[in-house]
Formats: C-alpha cells, sequence, structure tokens
C-alpha cells in the first residue's frame, strides 16, 4: 500500500484529499498492520490471493490496475492443494 512512506503519512495523504477515502485508508492500514502481527508470510499470500481470485473482474477494470497487481506464488495458492 505505501513503498515510499509510512502508513501514517500514507494516511494523513489520503485523508488530505478526501475525509471519507481517508477513514477507508486508516481502517485499511489498520488491517494490514493487524494482519502482519500475527500472520505469517505465507498466510499473508494466501489472504492476499484469496482476495485477488474473488475480486479479479473488478481489479481487472481499474484504470490503474497493473499498479495493483502483485506477483503470487503459484505454490502457495489458497486452491493449491
Amino acid at each position: 500500500m505505501f513503498e515510499s512512506e509510512g502508513a501514517k503519512e500514507w494516511v494523513e495523504d489520503v485523508w488530505g484529499l478526501s475525509p471519507f477515502l481517508g477513514q477507508g485508508a486508516a481502517n485499511a492500514s489498520e488491517v494490514l498492520g493487524a494482519f502482519m502481527e500475527v500472520c505469517s508470510e505465507q498466510q499473508l499470500n494466501e489472504i492476499v490471493s484469496s482476495l485477488y481470485a474473488a475480486h479479479q473482474e473488478s481489479i481487472r477494470e481499474l484504470a490503474t490496475a497493473s499498479e495493483w497487481r502483485v506477483p503470487i506464488d503459484p505454490k502457495q495458492s489458497v486452491d493449491a492443494p
């Protein structure tokens, strides 16, 4: 979500654009932080993979979809046995 700055700065930047979007950014940052504290890297990859799979059509419709896609190791996919 935030490559060149910390989560707090990212949330503040988004909040400056729109308080409505800022609240969503704050919520997303909080959830991501909680996931990162309690989940392993493999579990995080599985979460991202399942979210991507569930929302592929919506992601493809984004004008900047290529910026939002992350490489997912197919060996760690949720659908893998």
